[in-house]
């Protein structure tokens, strides 16, 4: 990675900013939203392990403000499979090369605005059983492409679970993967004293944006609230794909 300036600070900073504050009134999507913007000025890999680093922290103000609402019995065998899946994922993130990461990416924004898309049209059901799979699918995908969570929010909107029950929800699965994923990421050497250091210097706009975030989610019901997120995913990844075709 290139040497940081305050230019490169700076996008760094505003992307996790404004996808914290999405992760925060949602519940998801800090990926969806900051990973382009990272894309900007970092390569794939930076923008993932310092996403995932710093979210450890604002799941654990997440899961906190929403305790009471969490769906504690179902929602541990789908934790442990994502810590699971998490495992694997940080070896493939360590063994890719840039520009196939950066096209995975993409195409998952894309796949998964349109599956949760039409599931919200449609309200298929998602049977119980389904949990730990898509918990497993969600860890491996968060850990080696930094984007996965909307997986499980369909999973969670199909089973009609309600904001603050996925907001909590979501966060108690990502504080079993992020410390497994940073665990990896270690392993395989994917830190270094730039990483670090984008880390540390991106903690206060994301705890800036847990406190936006929570602000903006008490002033959603519930149609609101699932409106706005597939609003969320549609918008991201429609940028995305501009940008790239731009980049042909």
């Amino acid at each position: 990675m290139a040497s940081l300036t305050l230019a490169r600070l700076a996008i760094a900073s505003a992307a996790t900013l404004v996808g914290s504050t999405v992760f925060s009134a949602l519940g998801f999507g800090i990926g969806m939203v900051s990973i382009p913007i990272l894309l900007l000025a970092f390569d794939a890999q930076t923008a993932v392990v310092m996403l995932n680093t710093v979210e450890v922290p604002l799941s654990v103000l997440m899961v906190w403000q929403n305790r009471r609402h969490l769906e504690r019995g179902e929602m541990l065998p789908i934790a442990v499979a994502g810590l699971l899946g998490a495992l694997v994922g940080s070896f493939v993130l360590a063994a890719s090369a840039e520009r196939p990461l950066r096209i995975s990416i993409i195409v998952l924004i894309v796949v998964l605005t349109a599956i949760t898309a039409l599931n919200m049209r449609a309200g298929v059901p998602m049977p119980r059983f389904l949990g730990p799979v898509i918990g497993f699918l969600v860890g491996l995908m968060l850990t080696a492409l930094g984007v996965g969570g909307p997986l499980l929010a369909l999973y969670m909107l199909a089973r009609q679970w309600g904001r603050d029950t996925i907001r909590g929800s979501m966060s108690l699965l990502f504080l079993f993967v992020m410390p497994a994923a940073m665990a990896g990421y270690a392993v395989n050497g994917l830190y270094d004293a730039d990483r670090l250091t984008l880390t540390a210097a991106t903690l206060a706009p994301v705890i800036a944006g847990f406190f936006l975030g929570s602000r903006i989610a008490r002033r959603m019901n519930e149609r609101v609230f699932r409106i706005a997120a597939i609003g969320v995913i549609a918008i991201t990844s429609t940028l995305v794909l501009v940008r790239e075709a731009a980049a042909l």
